[in-house]
């Protein structure tokens, strides 16, 4: 017979036990999560970011990296349905331009100056500023906090060109001159993705400003860049017809089989190029400032950011993220993972100190050829009329009065 002082003390060392044990069929709490949707070639660099810049170890949340749809059109298709039955399948966003102009205007997107004060700005140039103040601000609200700050390079191969004794064109006449002297066989002057759709319109509005217009204007500059693009490709026969169907990654390809020597390239080239390692020396991926339109010498500049829908599931989580990928300290380190995290922010710049895609980012800080990106309130619909109109005269559908004409009236009527 069990003696009662043990009998207790059995009892005592259960009953203490089951204090600390788990009931039968329960679960440790699952850890904190946010999703962060970005584009399919930021995802490696977004999860080196998160790795090694802390974000977890500092706040406890683990950070899902996931690729969002690519084009703007599916982009909206999804994150509508999503916001319509008070869902997204993402707690932050990396958004563009031209998403960001949608999505904003639509009310999806948090503010988030509460995030930041005046110090913070301080680490921002004034090219920057007024960037996103164009761009990711609305209704006096900060919708998109840019990582980025895209301008748009000159690239030319240093080798082809110093084989016929020739420089960097400084401007479109002596780029076409260039062009002509270097043109031969399959292999062409100038270059660029013109594809429709997300290309053809980023061009002829680089082009535009150059002529010192605004493309939503469709005014003479517009025609005039226009014109310029069809002789190039009809008259000097220095730019290949076919870049009409190509997007970047088959004209990055063309340059990089000897059959482009100059091309408009966002930064991302930097690493393709060095990707190709028995391709690659310096002398066939250098930069020049933009060759000088008619008005001035200039290459605006693009920026994708990090936003927060109003439905995300994990709110105060991904507010914490946009924070801390915000930070100055981090803005140096984040450009060394990948040129996708660069900005002329003045901490970022301080921290490259000339180092990779750095040192032309300052080159053309300098000159101060960096413009900012024409806006129309339309954004997606109005970059679709620019390029059905330039589209249509390119490739000789219409003249180029009738193109205009009709692009104007299209532009108007979205008014």
């Amino acid at each position: 017979m069990i003696h009662k002082k043990a009998f207790l003390a059995v009892l005592c060392i259960l009953a203490a036990a089951a204090m600390v044990l788990p009931a039968a069929g329960a679960r440790e709490p699952e850890p904190e999560k946010i999703v962060v949707g970005v584009g399919g070639w930021a995802v490696e660099p977004t999860q080196r970011a998160v790795e090694e810049l802390g974000f977890t170890e500092e706040t406890g949340i683990e950070v899902e990296v996931v690729t969002r749809p690519g084009s703007p059109p599916e982009f909206l298709s999804q994150m509508s349905s999503a916001i319509l039955g008070g869902t997204s399948p993402y707690d932050v966003i990396d958004i563009e331009d031209d998403v960001a102009i949608g999505f904003s205007r639509s009310g999806w997107l948090v503010d988030l100056d509460p995030l930041f004060d005046d110090e913070f700005w301080d680490d921002w140039p004034e090219a920057m500023l007024e960037m996103t103040e164009t761009w990711s601000r609305h209704g006096g609200e900060l919708f998109r906090v840019p990582h980025n700050y895209e301008a748009q390079y000159f690239w030319y191969r240093k080798d082809i060109l110093d084989s016929y004794g020739l420089q960097p064109p400084q401007t479109w006449d002596e780029m076409v001159e260039v062009g002509k002297a270097v043109t031969s066989g399959d292999r062409y002057g100038v270059s660029d993705g013109l594809a429709q759709g997300a290309y053809l319109g980023v061009y002829i509005t680089y082009l535009t400003q150059q002529a010192g217009g605004n493309v939503y204007d469709m005014g003479p500059e517009f025609e005039e860049a226009l014109q310029f693009l069809y002789d190039m490709i009809h008259v000097h026969e220095v730019f290949p017809i076919s870049a009409l169907d190509k997007d970047y990654d088959q004209v990055n390809n063309d340059y990089m089989q000897d059959r482009v020597v100059m091309m408009r390239q966002w930064p991302f080239f930097y690493g393709v190029a060095r990707s190709n390692p028995d391709w690659f020396a310096e002398d066939k991926a250098q930069v020049a400032l933009p060759p000088a339109g008619p008005a001035e010498q200039v290459a605006y500049a693009g920026s994708w950011g990090w936003s927060v829908p109003t439905t995300a599931d994990n709110m105060d989580g991904a507010m914490k993220f946009v924070e801390f990928m915000s930070r100055p300290e981090h803005q140096g380190p984040l450009a060394e993972i990948d040129t996708w995290f660069l900005s002329a922010r003045d901490s970022c710049l301080e921290y490259m100190d000339g180092r990779g895609m750095a040192e032309y980012l300052e080159l053309y800080s300098d000159a101060g050829v960096i413009g900012t990106r024409p806006f129309h309130p339309a954004g997606q619909e109005a970059h679709t009329v620019v390029e059905e109109t330039a589209a249509a005269y390119l490739t000789n559908q219409m003249t180029l009065r009738q193109a205009v004409r009709q692009g104007r009236q299209r532009m108007a009527d979205l008014d």
